[in-house]
């Protein structure tokens, strides 16, 4: 078969002839690289899309189950985080009250021990200080801080048992030092007999004396030499007027020849409380009072006491 085309490019005409090899061999590979084209395309925009669909689909999936894992991570780090700080508030509520405890027995030692609030002021913090250290440290981690308030509320407890029995020993000496007698049983007076073996004033014979004599001015103060109880407040014989005051710890003691008793038996004295004027009742030669110190129950030197300063 043969075609006659005509072109006005150059106003000539020519022929191609079908049947010839030089022109359907490439139009075959022409046609053939266009029905690929057509079929990629095809597979493309057709049944090809379905894989790509998948695999978006599966990136989203992914993501998402991604986020929620991070959400419940989140969740979970929030409420440990929340458990933490309410544990931490009861340790330090814990701690603030045995502060509190120590802060009251510091106080008490204070008084106690007579110190002076400007060493021991326990309204006020301690004075610290001291050069800058240059060297940058690391910040501090939650277990070096747990750690930390372990060894405080370690050292609270220890401290508070050392200022227990420091408070306990100075109780135990204020105690003794309040119940046994020193000083002078007299306001005014001159010590006018001494504890032992003496003359007898009435028969003149060599007699036991069981305790000393303080002379003075008629009515005047005769004193409590240690803080008790008063067991005996009336006449006794050889005394006549007596005050006897039990003291505890074993000691008591007696004040004899009273011209008037100002307490009753019951009354709990102070010392250095007023409680008779000085007479001359009983077996007496004039003023005096007759004092006796006691312990466990028998007269021993109430010298030792009377110079004693309380």
């Amino acid at each position: 078969m043969k075609f006659l085309l005509y072109t006005t490019t150059y106003g000539k005409s020519g022929s191609i002839q079908l049947g010839h090899p030089g022109f359907w061999v490439p139009a075959v590979l022409v046609l053939s690289g266009l029905i690929g084209a057509a079929a990629g395309l095809g597979y493309t925009f057709g049944g090809g899309s379905a894989p790509l669909a998948d695999a978006s689909a599966g990136e989203e999936n992914s993501w998402q189950h991604a986020l929620s894992e991070q959400k419940r991570e989140l969740v979970q780090a929030r409420d440990a985080a929340q458990n933490d700080l309410n544990a931490l508030a009861v340790r330090l509520g814990q701690m603030q009250a045995q502060m509190m405890r120590v802060e009251a027995l510091g106080q008490r030692l204070t008084r106690t021990a007579k110190l002076g609030k400007s060493e021991f002021d326990f309204d006020r913090t301690p004075a610290q200080g001291g050069p800058a250290d240059p060297v940058v440290r690391e910040p501090l981690s939650s277990l070096d801080f747990m750690q930390a308030l372990n060894d405080m509320e370690t050292q609270i407890d220890d401290r508070a048992r050392q200022l227990q029995v420091i408070e306990d020993i100075l109780s135990s000496r204020a105690l003794n030092n309040a119940v046994s007698p020193g000083g002078r049983p007299v306001s005014k007076g001159w010590l006018s007999s001494y504890y032992g073996k003496r003359t007898d004033p009435f028969n003149g014979r060599q007699a036991m004396h069981k305790g000393v004599d303080f002379a003075g001015k008629l009515g005047s103060d005769i004193v409590a030499t240690a803080e008790g109880v008063v067991t005996w407040a009336g006449k006794r014989y050889g005394y006549g007027q007596l005050v006897e005051i039990n003291h505890g710890n074993g000691y008591s003691t007696r004040y004899g020849h009273c011209q008037q008793i100002l307490v009753a038996v019951g009354d709990k004295v102070e010392p250095g409380q007023k409680i008779a004027l000085m007479g001359s009742s009983g077996r007496s030669t004039g003023p005096h009072v007759h004092y006796e110190v006691l312990k466990n129950g028998r007269q021993v030197d109430p010298t030792r006491y009377v110079r004693a300063s309380r």
